[in-house]
């Protein structure tokens, strides 16, 4: 534990309303809630981050029950089969908690090792036992490493709580955005209205679908994730330090260990991606409003343009308009560009950045109050343990 022996917790509200009413479990909520589990105390991936991961890997483990399913056999032969490898898995489970010492039938109250090494291996052996079909298992076993290595990052740095509060606040982070959006519209709009109305890039994107497509939107998604993540560590920093004098006690706080400050900045890092997503989207929305409306199948014909599939027909008083296959991938990509544009335009400059950091003080002096009430709470915990041996 953080907290230094013999601190008391603390009287008086340390931060926003409620705060001081707070007890251990309220305030551990909190932090999880703001996507910031590893602020918790005792932290440990095999109850925090795997053990609370459960439900979703044993709905995975049994749709990958299907890996025993062979397209050559009956129906009847694949139920039995299916049958099967369920009984399969769990004799593999039973086995696993006689090895362990445990009853036969105990479910894991934590997810270590074993548990982890029995998720990856056993459902792979599942398509070699009723199809010979060793690819197959690779590719599940090698599937199932990366489900797990995803899981921990998602939920070890509360990703999905971070989502799910932008999410929440999707108003004031739309309208932070545009604001931003607003200031950079004359160079972005005349970037992106060049670009909209070129015909060589309507011809290269009316080429470029599939896998080319995904591979290209790939890069670029990184390429924003590079940029908003260059900034980060000194962003949390100056934001933590910024919502730290705003709240009594926080100065006195111990400092976070590194994989707490990482956790913090993961969490800006979200706030600022799902900005970026935000102007994005409504970019990407803009163009096919205005390409249906003055890219019609005409002009792409003057162009030498194919525009693919038709994907919805409508009339507007009296002249039919389209939406096609070509107009969304060209409006796709003009507001991938703009994202990334909009990123970095955001990361070099100082007025957006004070902008930024004014923006998360709020969430981050909730998150200090809570730390404050929450080590003071363990700290007189701890105290008391003492003074009831001594």
């Amino acid at each position: 534990m953080n907290l230094p022996d013999g601190a008391a917790p603390p009287g008086p509200p340390a931060g926003g309303p409620g705060t001081a009413e707070l007890d251990v479990a309220g305030c551990e909520r909190v932090l999880r809630r703001n996507g910031l589990p590893l602020l918790l105390e005792d932290h440990s991936a095999r109850r925090d981050v795997f053990g609370r991961s459960a439900p979703f890997l044993v709905v995975v483990l049994l749709l990958e029950l299907t890996g025993a399913v062979n397209g050559g056999w009956t129906w009847w032969g694949n139920l039995l089969a299916v049958a099967g490898g369920a009984v399969l898995i769990a004799a593999a489970y039973v086995g696993l908690n006689v090895l362990r010492g445990r009853h036969w039938s105990t479910l894991p109250q934590d997810v270590g090792g074993p548990e982890l090494a029995f998720f990856v291996l056993v459902p792979a052996v599942l398509p070699a036992v009723f199809g010979g079909e060793w690819g197959a298992a690779l590719v599940t076993a090698g599937g199932n490493l990366l489900l797990l290595g995803l899981v921990w990052v998602v939920v070890a740095y509360g990703v999905g709580s971070s989502l799910w509060w932008g999410l929440a606040r999707i108003v004031d982070e739309l309208g932070a955005s545009l604001v931003r959006l607003v200031r950079l519209l004359p160079l972005l709009m005349v970037f992106s209205l060049v670009l909209f109305y070129n015909a060589e890039v309507w011809q290269v994107f009316s080429r470029t679908g599939g896998a080319a497509g995904v591979i290209l939107g790939t890069f670029f998604a990184g390429l924003i994730v590079l940029f908003v993540g260059l900034r980060l560590p000194t962003e949390a920093r100056n934001a933590l330090r910024a919502a730290a004098d705003g709240v009594p006690g926080a100065a006195a706080l111990p400092p976070l260990t590194r994989s707490q400050r990482f956790n913090v900045a993961a969490m800006i890092g979200v706030s600022q991606l799902l900005q970026v997503l935000v102007v994005s989207a409504g970019m990407g929305l803009f163009f096919v409003a205005l390409g249906t409306l003055t890219v019609t199948p005409e002009v792409m014909d003057l162009w030498g343009i194919d525009g693919q599939r038709v994907l919805l027909t409508f009339d507007l008083s009296g002249s039919p308009l389209v939406v096609t296959q070509t107009l969304v991938r060209v409006s796709v990509a003009i507001a991938t560009f703009t994202g990334l544009y909009y990123a970095i335009s955001v990361q070099v400059d100082a007025v957006y950045r004070e902008e930024f950091v004014e923006g998360i003080g709020e969430q981050l002096r909730e998150v200090l109050a809570t730390r404050v009430r929450y080590l003071g709470l363990l700290g007189g915990a701890s105290a008391s343990r003492r003074e009831a041996e001594g």
